[in-house]
């Protein structure tokens, strides 16, 4: 509780059905011989001052649903009691970051109240453990964001892990990385894994950027992290703090694209990740590099990220590695062939969203001159895209950008480019051609509805 504001307010209701715990307690604690209860304790916090009469007060609803933050629930699994929890981050003292988000509706009291945030869970250590708390995590957050997929329950990982297992999966033991893989898949994802490679340059570096890229994108990853003293780990990372101005100013790695242009990587930006972690509450602040920072046991000290895993969508082909490659391919092509950006210092952002999410963006965006914002409208994009901003140092720090790429993710080998426009160019690879378009093309508002 220390990681939570100290003005907060309490609702506690007892008993309470939790369908998780009740999905456990029906698969494995009611076969026990030591008597389990089967309810849980259900706590609901609130930024004001409330009575319990409120709740039959039809004036004060407004006044309740304004004030709601959020749930935990107390399980009955000594001592490991902590249960499903959707919390919001105004809920915790340090709340300057950026998360995956989700609407979730709920009733307090028997009033209906709703919260965004991020699902969390601790694990049991009988029926759920970090790996498991990960995946239906994750599964709740798409399950409640997107028709295509559904909230699931303990029993349903057991069932998928079953059917590919010689032993047996009560008491849970944890799951590795292509079991992770395996029930996402079954799940409805086109699953994508990356493992920190040794034998290449750099290779954490680039591992990590490519981490970052994901989380950009808006998606919930799970990672492993381990170290030499036996820890092995799996925790979900959402988002990531605040960028301030003197984060930007300390992008110093640049890359010579000809022309007397510099190019940054706006990956290179050295900030705080935010960390689901069963173990701790939600919306843990670390750093990549060092993923259990806010671990206060010595154990858990020099633990790395050795893996993680995305839950993309199945007709995303093109991978984070390869789009950024090809939009740095196709910049310094553009950079030769017509000059753009010349004696520039630019930074580029690359992130995957839906093409509903930019066009409505499009649609909005009335710092984008008219004319482009018609051109990008008119054109056929898959459900998700690769987009590449381009901005200058002064521009990220406003959320302006100068130019954009537009990738198509069905595409895995070929031609990516959907369109883009830089400099007054409008540019499209599927005809190979460049079109010089009189009209100006002023700086405009970036997308920026990844994370919120």
């Amino acid at each position: 509780m220390k990681h939570f504001r100290e003005d907060l307010y309490v609702l506690v209701e007892y008993p309470y059905v939790d369908k998780i715990y009740r999905d456990s307690y029906y698969l494995y604690y009611s076969t026990k011989s030591q008597e389990h209860s089967r309810d849980c304790i259900r706590l609901s916090f609130f930024d004001k001052s409330l009575e319990i009469s409120d709740f039959d007060d039809p004036n004060s609803f407004d006044h309740i649903e304004t004030s709601y933050l959020g749930f935990i629930v107390l399980r009955p699994t000594f001592p490991q009691i902590i249960g499903r929890s959707i919390v919001s981050p105004n809920a915790v003292k340090n709340n300057k970051f950026r998360i995956c988000s989700v609407k979730v509706d709920v009733t307090s009291n028997g009033l209906k109240t709703s919260v965004f945030g991020f699902p969390h869970a601790s694990q049991d250590g009988e029926t759920i453990t970090c790996a498991e708390t990960s995946i239906l995590n994750v599964m709740e957050y798409f399950g409640l964001k997107y028709p295509e997929y559904s909230p699931i329950l303990p029993s349903k990982i057991k069932f998928v892990v079953e059917s590919q297992s010689f032993e047996r999966t009560l008491p849970s033991v944890g799951l590795n990385l292509d079991q992770i893989s395996y029930i996402l898949r079954e799940f409805g994802f086109g699953v994508k894994m990356y493992l920190l490679r040794k034998e290449t340059i750099h290779p954490k570096t680039e591992f990590l950027k490519l981490l970052k890229v994901y989380v950009e994108s808006g998606i919930p990853i799970i990672i492993g992290i381990k170290n030499n003293k036996g820890i092995q780990h799996a925790q979900c990372i959402i988002g990531r703090a605040n960028i301030s101005n003197k984060t930007v100013d300390s992008l110093v790695n640049w890359v010579d694209y000809g022309n007397n242009v510099k190019v940054y990587d706006f990956a290179d930006l050295s900030v705080d990740y935010v960390f689901i972690d069963d173990n701790h509450p939600p919306y843990m602040l670390g750093s990549l590099e060092y993923p259990s920072s806010f671990y206060t046991n010595a154990g858990w000290t020099d633990c790395e990220i050795d893996s993680f895993i995305v839950p993309l969508h199945p007709k995303v082909y093109l991978s984070a590695e390869n789009a950024r490659t090809y939009a740095e391919s196709l910049l310094k092509k553009y950079i030769a062939q017509l000059s753009i950006l010349k004696n520039k210092e630019v930074v580029l952002k690359v992130f995957l969203t839906s093409s509903r999410s930019y066009k409505q963006y499009l649609t909005t965006n009335l710092t984008l001159e008219g004319f482009y914002r018609k051109v990008l409208l008119g054109l056929t994009m898959p459900k998700f895209i690769w987009i590449i901003q381009i901005s200058t140092k002064e521009q990220i720090k406003t959320k302006y950008v100068e130019g954009v790429l537009i990738l198509d993710t069905t595409e895995s080998q070929g031609i990516y480019l959907i369109a883009g426009v830089i400099g007054n160019y409008f540019l499209s690879e599927n005809v190979y051609e460049f079109v010089k378009i009189k009209v100006p093309l002023s700086p405009f508002k970036g997308y920026d509805d990844n994370l919120t």
